[in-house]
Parts: C-alpha cells; sequence; structure tokens
C-alpha cells in the first residue's frame, strides 16, 4: 500500500532508523547461527518511492531489505508483497531504478539477483495475509516487516506468526501499531477488541526463548508503536535500537518486553487500545481484563447508549493522550 501520509511525518525517520538498525543486527548474526538462508517479508512494501533528501536504501523498507540482503554472507530471498496494482506498478519501477546502485541485476518480471551472495528481491502483486511460508525450513532465517497504514489494516494473517514458528526457530519481526485518536479510536470497543487479538497471536506462537518488545512513541497525538518480535537475546539491543532512533528526533519511547515485564507491556497496550473512560471502568482490575477473553472484556466495560438527536459532539477529550494516573 502506497503510504503518502505517514510516510511524510514526523514519525517516518524514527521508523525507518528503527528498522535499519534491526535488520542491520539480523544481517550481521543469522550467518553465525546455523542459518544457510534468510527469507525476509515486506508484508506491507507500498511503492518504494524515495523521499527527498533521503537515500533510498535508508528511507523505504525495500531499500533497507534490499541492501542488507546484499551485505550478508548467506544468500537472502526478499519478499515484498503490495496489494494495489497502480501501488505496485509503481513499486516496479522504483526497484528497477534503484536496486542496480545496490548492485542487483533483473532475473525475471518483477525480480532482481545480487550476484555478490545470491541475494534476490521479488515483488508480489498480493497482500501480505497470502504470503507463502512453504519453502521456510529450519534452516531459513526469517524476518517480517508489517508496516499497515494503521492497526486496522493489519497484514499479517492470524496464522503467519505460528507457521512461522512451526518450521524455524530463527525469526524475527517489526510491526508498527497506528491508533490514532482522530479516527480509529472512536471505533466501538467491539471493534477495536480485535486488535488485542493481533497481539496475542504473536505471544501464542512464541517459544520460551522468544519475547514481543512494544515500544509506544511518547507524546504523539497518533499514538504510534513499534512491536518486535525477537530472541530474549536482543532485548538490550533492541531498547537500545529504539531509544536510539527516537532521539535522532528529539522523542522518547516507552518500552516494554512481554516476558520480562508483562505488567508494563499489558498497560502500554491498553494506553494505545482503550479510550480514557474505558480505563476508568477496569481501573484496579486491568490484569483481570487482559486474561479474561473478547466477551468477558465487552461485560465489562459497557458501552455508552448511542446519543440522542441534538446532544453536542464528541469533543475527542475521551480520545487523546493520557497518562495512566489520569484513569485512576
Amino acid at each position: 500500500m502506497a503510504k503518502p501520509n505517514v510516510g511524510r511525518s514526523w514519525r517516518t525517520p524514527i521508523k525507518h532508523d528503527y528498522l535499519w538498525s534491526i535488520v542491520g543486527q539480523e544481517a550481521g548474526a543469522i550467518a553465525h547461527l546455523g542459518a544457510q538462508r534468510g527469507a525476509w517479508y515486506d508484508l506491507t512494501a507500498g511503492d518504494a518511492a524515495i523521499i527527498p533528501g533521503e537515500m533510498w536504501h535508508k528511507a523505504c523498507s525495500p531499500g533497507i531489505l534490499a541492501y542488507h540482503a546484499s551485505q550478508c554472507r548467506i544468500p537472502v530471498d526478499v519478499r515484498l508483497h503490495e496489494i494495489q496494482a497502480a501501488t505496485y506498478d509503481r513499486l516496479i519501477s522504483n526497484l528497477g531504478t534503484y536496486l542496480p546502485a545496490l548492485g542487483y541485476s533483473p532475473a525475471s518480471a518483477g525480480a532482481w539477483t545480487h550476484p555478490g551472495n545470491g541475494s534476490t528481491v521479488t515483488a508480489h502483486n498480493l497482500s501480505g495475509s497470502d504470503a507463502d511460508v512453504t519453502d521456510v525450513t529450519r534452516d531459513t532465517a526469517v524476518f517480517v516487516v508489517n508496516d499497515p497504514n494503521a492497526i486496522v489494516d493489519w497484514a499479517m494473517r492470524p496464522t503467519f506468526a505460528a507457521e512461522i514458528a512451526d518450521r524455524t526457530w530463527l525469526s524475527r519481526c517489526l510491526s508498527t501499531m497506528g491508533c490514532n485518536p482522530a479516527g480509529l479510536k472512536r471505533l466501538t470497543l467491539n471493534e477495536r477488541i480485535n486488535w488485542f487479538a493481533t497481539v496475542r497471536e504473536q505471544q501464542q506462537a512464541m517459544p520460551d526463548y522468544r519475547d514481543l518488545s512494544l515500544a509506544a512513541l511518547d507524546r504523539d497525538e497518533a499514538q504510534w508503536a513499534y512491536l518486535v518480535a525477537t530472541s530474549d537475546k536482543w532485548r538490550a539491543k533492541t531498547d537500545q535500537a529504539a531509544r536510539k532512533s527516537a532521539k535522532s528526533c528529539n522523542r522518547s519511547v516507552s518500552v516494554a518486553w512481554w516476558r520480562r515485564e508483562p505488567g508494563s507491556f499489558d498497560d502500554l497496550l491498553l494506553r494505545l487500545f482503550l479510550q480514557k473512560s474505558e480505563l476508568k471502568q477496569i481501573h484496579g482490575r486491568e490484569y483481570e481484563w487482559m486474561a479474561a477473553s473478547s466477551e468477558e472484556r465487552l461485560a465489562m466495560i459497557p458501552q455508552p447508549v448511542a446519543p440522542k438527536p441534538g446532544d453536542l459532539p464528541d469533543d475527542g477529550g475521551d480520545l487523546t493522550l493520557f497518562d495512566f494516573g489520569d484513569a485512576a
């Protein structure tokens, strides 16, 4: 999908720098972990358009993946997915323009090969939810980028994380979560309850040696966060990358790990996904609410009656950024 608005916001350099750091770590490590090849998925490739004043291979996810794949000591298959036909056409054009500078040569329609290490870049006019993982084996190192325009555009199918975990122990994933109060947080809780399920799907697919990092941008009116699934041995470097990327834009992040600090992790999720009034209704029962089923959660937070004709419109105060002290 094209990401014109998100792609031009102040958050973009943070996201790209964070992704650059994590993929760079992956590229440097996988050959030493016994992997024979890499399979890197971009489930939301967009058009890979250059951002004026930026280097292409540092300022879009296809460029970041292609660059680091070219530097690996083992071959990496970069698999780009873009569902919109017009956006896909622009993606193909931009890849044809910029990949040769990274050493790639055309191999077939929508595919390029790097002669140095045999890495490939292939663009698919296909939803990321249909990404093929059937050739992933125990010696494949998988990296996944899931960067939807907003959390409602989540591109990872519910079974994807489990499918990867069943095939290889070597995998990492970075997902972005946009929970904009100006629009998405006005959805009913019945609609937003599925946002929690997207996180739970990754939790349920994780073996004991893996963990989930949630890094939420502080003082962000659009309430963006980054969810990283990785080995527990990468906690320190993942934290460092998140804070460094935010600091480069004079921002900060709140970071929590699901296994190491589950209370803080859940607190961040609640802050991102719930409205102020909803959080107040479960104040003191947050742990109980997070452990409940979706049906039980909805019962614990009764929804307001629909407004009557002539009622004043919602001024958005229930949706804005807040600290947990506000919910007391």
